[in-house]
């Protein structure tokens, strides 16, 4: 009996996603115990996070994908709802407010907004999906734009960037035509200096210090220069856990969050780094082929969205780390701390497993 209701608990469970998931959680928590330098209570907060998140992700397996496709317009709209609630009732830290307490937690409604965007895109293209035409897509980017805007203004550049490309897959995805594209890469280039003008002054100077980190090495040069010291001293095969310098001794900033591939990079060098990319690759093509098999719309279109969010964060974070991207506000997901960030992530898993394993309950 007990073996039938595991087996029944576990039964939308992909194996082969949910190892690598879990393979993943297991680095950043070894990472994690070396960057945190014997910071007990945030190791628990972690593994608080982790729990949290696999007990989410097993629940929404289970969900019929039809409550998803019901509920992602009420859920869109309570997450403009919090995004505006940061504004009155949100804390501010480093000079911006992204968070919310509610009792002992504090958590980041834009992150939830990473799920609620892919949800209510994928819910609009289904909806019309025999009448697609450019004023579909018009609503589509009325409908993304609101929650970038909010989540710009707090301001969130990385996070408004992530979204933004989530949102654009699905509606590339859905049919937009080249000349639109076109059109909309030359509108951006012209709006460009508008929107360089509404960027702070210090993520200006990360942009700008991409190019020479080196002209302002103990101000907003200082993350980037510290970060890829310590992933160069690596080497082939790392210092060791334990005994990366640029960590231990504090030269690296913000090593249990946006810079934990640089201390992962230091202590277990090319070969380790190299085994990260190899993973992440292959939850993407896992996630990829599990979205081909897929019935509808809804589905196939919320599962690429929610994929390539969390490969495109893989990717802003280790080129950021590494001196290609400027300097922005993104985690690495499944390896950095945060309690937001890492149940969101698990949770896009869960819902893209139960899309899998349901995959015949929503009909066209």
């Amino acid at each position: 009996m007990f073996k039938l209701t595991l087996y029944k608990l576990f039964e939308n469970i992909d194996n082969i996603l949910m190892t690598l998931i879990i393979f993943l959680i297991t680095i950043g928590f070894i990472t994690l115990i070396s960057a945190a330098q014997q910071n007990t209570p945030l190791l628990w907060g972690q593994i608080i996070n982790i729990l949290i998140g696999i007990i989410l992700l097993i629940f929404l397996s289970h969900v019929d994908p039809k409550r998803f496709l019901f509920y992602s317009p009420h859920l869109y709209i309570l997450s403009l709802f919090l995004l505006l609630a940061v504004n009155f009732i949100g804390l501010e830290s480093h000079g911006a407010k992204r968070w919310i307490n509610i009792l002992f937690f504090n958590f980041q409604p834009a992150e939830i907004v990473k799920i609620t965007i892919p949800l209510m895109l994928a819910w609009l293209y289904h909806r019309f999906q025999n009448s697609i035409n450019y004023k579909t897509h018009l609503i589509a980017f009325i409908i993304l734009s609101i929650p970038c805007l909010m989540i710009w203004y707090q301001p969130d550049l990385g996070t408004t960037i992530l979204i933004g490309f989530s949102g654009l897959i699905i509606i590339f995805l859905s049919g937009l035509s080249l000349k639109f594209i076109i059109i909309s890469i030359f509108s951006f280039l012209i709006l460009s200096p508008y929107l360089w003008s509404t960027l702070h002054l210090y993520q200006q100077n990360r942009i700008l210090s991409l190019i020479d980190p080196t002209k302002d090495p103990l101000g907003t040069g200082y993350h980037s220069i510290q970060s890829m010291i310590a992933i160069g001293s690596g080497g082939f095969l790392g210092k060791g856990w334990f005994y990366g310098s640029q960590t231990q001794l504090n030269f690296l900033p913000e090593t249990t969050t946006d810079f934990i591939f640089s201390v992962f990079g230091e202590e277990f060098g090319f070969i380790g780094t190299f085994g990260i990319f190899i993973i992440y690759f292959l939850i993407l093509y896992r996630c990829i082929d599990m979205a081909k098999k897929m019935q509808n719309t809804f589905s196939r279109l919320t599962t690429a969205a929610l994929t390539f969010s969390l490969f495109s964060s893989s990717i802003i974070n280790i080129a950021m780390v590494c001196g290609i991207l400027p300097i922005v506000g993104a985690p690495l997901p499944f390896i950095s701390y945060g309690g937001t960030s890492m149940v969101v992530s698990l949770i896009m898993i869960g819902i893209i497993m139960s899309l899998h394993s349901h995959k015949s309950l929503i009909a066209n």
